[in-house]
């Protein structure tokens, strides 16, 4: 326990951030304390959180696809069934065995709470479980091509389309049904099996990531004690949010993918953020000011840094709530408060810790003095120098290096994930596979409603007939099914059925009562090309084009997949409008300067563009594939995919933007020398963005050991962009860029400087012949 700290005599000693920090050294003890609580509270209250957070979120809600699923999903055997169970028997499926196997499994599985509705090659189509089981003749289209594997479909209410739990106790079910061996496939299948791998892959992660990230925090900031901090203020970041996660699934559905990416941001935040405090702590302490002196100035000045390098941060993930897509709203709540945790938490913690202990846990560095050498060689320095001797030419062979790298990203091919996001190994990739090959007339699902419209009487039946010929004649399309019958190739199979007459018992027509919905008339098409292939695509827009009997409303995979993408091409510009108007205001107040924010935000998105090039180079043209571990190559690129990457990306790399401007900005108001000032700012910045990116890195690289390909891509992505950041855009073009620019750099308007509060004056150099190298930054280069 240290003294009152002095009396505030300088700029650097007032403030807000100054008040905090005395206040906080003043009560240390208490604050460690309190925040120890709040770990210890939010953990408890976390505790079970994955069971309450929903699988899917990927597709986007109000519109025309999702009225459809909605308006299916209020009725028995309404649209694809979203769990499909493959019965392989040892011989035919026409056996009594088999039959009767497959038969008590159905009666068995239609009684399970959540199900509403069953189909079967033995049963036929099965309503609510009130009603008596049915013996119609064996579908052939439930029936594999070889003969021994039939399909059950199985529909669940609405309130629990992805209850995992409803898939949970089905396949509990469904594996006791001997002799016949069962498999799941279907989206709800997909979507368990994509969350139980991602759980896995998570504990994977911070297995190979943790002992690795303690031996480069310890190298990072010197002593173990030290190296604890961003453990602790990560810990307090994690389990806040993970605490607000589970608060919020009581009012708003949130999507267990947030989890997974919290716990990595959390992490990388934790440790910048305690890293800069950290760092500036050491370097005060070594110029010569005392103890609780030093303890505020860091505060003051490098909580300035964190303050605004989480708002640009913030800023980025709030215009993820513009689209309307559970996933992505999830995200930005999850990185809000992780982000504001995160730094809340490094201005606390951190300072407290040093006030209580002292030099022992900051001030002695055991790996001082191999890194002194190091240190005084002013590396950077020179980088800089020798970058501005020849801007020109650097900015050249730079800009033209990233932008050759963004090439291959206007060949990108946009999807959703589907089965092939999982491992080729897994069971539920292998059962699809099997389901496309051994079933092929059951095909890829396309739902057409004309909601509020019924076939009544013989004209309504017939304009109803002449729809379905039109659409079961369109390339593509394996057939056909609704209220009038069955067609294939522009015909209709059999006879035509009258909507408006009873049908006798046992009669073809009796299945087709239910394309005749309360809230309009259903059409179901099986289509041959696979839902995100241009051929799929084309078809669904030859489906949209055929004038209908009443405006028509189209779902099913392919159309949600194209009512997601148009839905974030119409919320794209407004959210990157926001996060550049973000950006620039919050820079704008932190460098006072016009160039330096537009130049920032330039170069990030530069660098980004050409982090999405390796991208598709990679995932979706599946090159390097030995190097990023296998994954299946699909020729697509997830949506998802280059969305999330930018907003996480993005806000890594104005992490280290910042950092790098606020010491060259300091810099330039000692020495009013651009040239100067940028060698020295990338001398102090670089052993801190460097060392942070290590450590960012190592945790991506881990999580990039996963076997599902959409969270494979996001980590090497974004790992990509660090490094690309780390390496190129901050020791080389940002050095080139700012001599270019000469004093430009600096510009601001009369009226705007009249208006922005005006920052305290930093106090002459201590040695201004002599490059400016941080005293004891704790951070390797």
């Amino acid at each position: 326990m240290h003294g009152e700290p002095a009396h505030p005599d300088h700029p650097l000693d007032r403030g807000l951030l100054a008040v905090l920090a005395r206040w906080t050294v003043r009560r240390n003890r208490l604050v460690l304390a309190a925040a120890a609580l709040f770990a210890v509270v939010a953990g408890l209250l976390s505790s079970g959180v994955s069971a309450h957070l929903g699988a899917g979120g990927w597709i986007a809600g109000d519109t025309p696809s999702a009225r459809v699923r909605s308006m299916l999903g209020e009725v028995p055997h309404g649209g694809m069934p979203p769990l499909l169970l493959l019965a392989r028997s040892t011989g035919s499926v026409d056996d009594a065995a088999a039959r009767s196997a497959g038969t008590r499994l159905v009666e068995g599985l239609r009684h399970e709470p959540g199900v509403t509705a069953v189909d079967s090659y033995w049963t036929g189509p099965l309503g609510p479980a009130a009603e008596g089981p049915s013996s119609p003749p064996p579908d052939p289209l439930l029936r594999s091509t070889d003969g021994r594997t039939a399909l059950i479909a199985l529909w669940f209410d609405a309130d629990h389309r992805d209850d995992l739990d409803v898939t949970e106790r089905v396949l509990a079910r469904a594996a006791r049904a001997e002799p016949l061996e069962t498999r799941a496939a279907g989206q709800s299948a997909v979507t368990r099996a994509l969350q139980l791998h991602s759980e896995r892959d998570l504990m994977r992660m911070e297995l190979l990531a943790m002992p690795a990230t303690l031996v480069l925090l310890l190298l990072v900031f010197g002593s173990i004690p030290a190296a604890l901090l961003p453990l602790a203020v990560g810990a307090v970041a994690v389990t806040g949010t993970t605490a607000i996660l589970r608060a919020l699934v009581a009012v708003t559905p949130v999507s267990a993918f947030a989890l997974s990416l919290t716990t990595a941001v959390g992490l990388a935040l934790a440790v910048d953020y305690s890293l800069f405090i950290v760092a500036r702590y050491r370097e005060e302490t070594a110029g010569g000011l005392p103890h609780d002196r030093a303890l505020i100035r860091a505060t003051r000045t490098a909580g300035r840094t964190v303050i605004v390098s989480a708002g640009t941060v913030a800023a980025a993930l709030l215009t993820l709530l513009l689209f309307p897509l559970v996933l992505l709203r999830s995200l930005a709540l999850a990185g809000l408060s992780v982000v504001t945790l995160a730094a809340t938490a490094s201005l606390l913690i951190v300072p407290a810790a040093l006030a209580c202990f002292g030099e022992r846990l900051a001030g002695r560095d055991i790996l001082a003095r191999r890194r002194r050498s190091a240190r005084s060689s002013a590396r950077w320095h020179t980088l800089a120098t020798t970058v501005m001797r020849r801007p020109l030419a650097v900015f050249t062979v730079t800009g033209t290096l990233l932008l050759l790298l963004a090439l291959p990203f206007r060949d990108v091919a946009l999807s959703l994930s589907d089965e092939r996001a999982l491992p080729a190994g897994s069971p539920v990739a292998r059962a699809m596979q099997d389901l496309r090959t051994g079933f092929p007339q059951v095909g890829t699902e396309v739902d057409v409603v004309l909601p509020d419209w019924h076939p009544t009487g013989r004209d309504g039946a017939a304009r109803l007939d002449a729809y379905a010929r039109r659409l079961s004649a369109l390339p593509g399309v394996q057939g056909l099914r609704t209220a009038t019958g069955t067609y294939l190739k522009g015909a209709p199979v059999g006879a035509l059925c009258d909507p408006g007459a009873a049908p006798a018992a046992k009669s073809p027509c009796t299945g087709l009562r239910q394309f005749t919905l309360p809230t309009g008339t259903w059409l179901v098409i099986s289509a041959e090309p696979l839902p995100y292939s241009p051929q799929g695509i084309d078809l669904l827009h030859g489906i949209r084009a055929q004038p209908g009997p009443a405006p028509a409303l189209t779902g099913g995979v392919t159309a949600e997949f194209l009512d997601t993408r148009d839905v974030v091409v119409q919320r794209l510009p407004g959210a990157l409008a926001g996060v550049a108007l973000g950006t620039l205001a919050l820079l704008l107040l932190f460098t006072r300067s016009l160039f330096l924010p537009v130049k920032a935000l330039v170069i990030n998105l530069l660098s980004l563009t050409a982090t999405f090039g390796a991208m598709v180079f990679i995932f979706q043209q599946g090159h390097l594939r030995r190097l990023v571990g296998d994954f299946t190559v699909t020729g697509t690129t997830d949506l998802m995919l280059p969305l999330i990457s930018f907003f996480l990306a993005f806000g890594l790399s104005m992490d280290y933007e910042i950092l790098l401007l606020a010491r060259i900005s300091e810099a330039y108001h000692r020495t009013r020398d651009t040239t100067r000032a940028t060698a020295e700012g990338l001398q102090a910045a670089a052993p801190l963005f460097t060392a942070s990116a290590a450590v960012v890195l190592v945790v991506l690289l881990a999580l990039a050991a996963t076997e599902v390909a959409m969270v494979k891509g996001i980590a090497v992505t974004v790992a990509l962009s660090v490094v690309l950041d780390a390496v190129v855009i901050r020791p080389l073009l940002v050095p080139a860029v700012m001599k270019l620019a000469g004093a430009a750099n600096w510009y601001l308007p009369v009226f705007l400087r009249r208006r922005l509060p005006r920052h305290p004056e930093l106090p002459p150099p201590r040695h201004p012949t002599a490059p400016v190298a941080p005293a004891d930054t704790g951070a390797s280069t």
